[in-house]
């Protein structure tokens, strides 16, 4: 039979590319001295002042995205850099401080660093998907801004509660990730991470109704909104915000993680050009 002169060709052919195939995921393995690219997008959650924590039925998604770089420094331990641009809202409508009728909304970027620690090495074969732990530190820049009479008014120059605070905060962010799917250079990851803000004034709102006998028409009617409903203004002093409860937000992204070099793929590239 004239097919079988061929047999050993196409058996060597096969064998040749399964050894060149081990070779090539040999090289792009995730080793200690790779460094990755990771692009994530989700729906974020924001979580103060302006939202009750267990109000499930009026969640008020936002959405982020973010790029980070990361440096696989020891088989569990990964560096990672991470630069975010998130949109968070909250409203009392729908609350049980409705009344008040106080909202936001705002667009912020942030900055963190940190560590990523896998809960296996890369290479354990007893465990086939292996998750990971995050956390790290770095900084945002709040931009609160409230719905006014059909415009978008940013509301931190107009010191609704008297104060001037600070607009760059730091921020702590931990998580918990976990892998999807992987190729040889490519992994999709799920992740869900909170992100601390060491300020109240995320929303703009932390303590109590101001004086705003010497304000700004627009301040003052941004400050105390239960007018728009027919309420009568609260009093100076009244409470307004909760300010034993930091602002935070969470952010459930999906993750492309690409593979951009690794110590191997270097060390190949090396002998090919020699």
């Amino acid at each position: 039979m004239k097919f079988l002169r061929y047999l050993p060709l196409v058996v060597g052919c096969l064998i040749y590319q399964s050894d060149s195939l081990a070779q090539r995921s040999e090289i792009w393995r995730e080793n200690p001295g790779i460094w990755l690219l990771n692009v994530g997008i989700g729906p974020t959650r924001y979580l103060g002042d302006l939202n009750e924590r267990g109000n499930l039925g009026h969640l008020r998604l936002g959405a982020a995205i973010d790029v980070a770089v990361a440096y696989r420094y020891s088989p569990q331990l990964t560096l990672r850099a991470e630069a975010q641009l998130y949109y968070i809202r909250g409203t009392q409508n729908d609350t049980h401080l409705s009344y008040n009728n106080l909202s936001f909304h705002s667009l912020n970027p942030d900055m963190w660093a940190g560590v990523q620690w896998d809960f296996w090495p890369a290479d354990d074969r007893n465990h086939v998907i292996i998750p990971y732990a995050l956390v790290g530190a770095g900084l945002t820049y709040i931009t609160p801004k409230a719905t006014y009479k059909g415009q978008s008014v940013s509301l931190a120059p107009l010191h609704t509660e008297g104060v001037t605070y600070g607009r760059l905060p730091i921020i702590l962010r931990y998580g918990l990730g976990v892998p999807i799917v992987a190729t040889e250079r490519l992994k999709w990851h799920l992740e869900g991470a909170y992100t601390h803000v060491f300020s109240d004034y995320l929303d703009d709102v932390s303590t109590v109704y101001p004086d705003r006998s010497g304000m700004e028409p627009l301040a003052v009617a941004l400050s105390d909104r239960r007018l728009e409903l027919g309420q009568t203004p609260n009093l100076a002093g009244d409470q307004r915000g909760n300010r034993s409860w930091r602002d935070g937000y969470f952010v459930l992204s999906t993750r492309l993680i690409f593979v951009i070099i690794t110590p191997r793929q270097q060390n190949y590239r090396r002998s090919f050009h020699r």
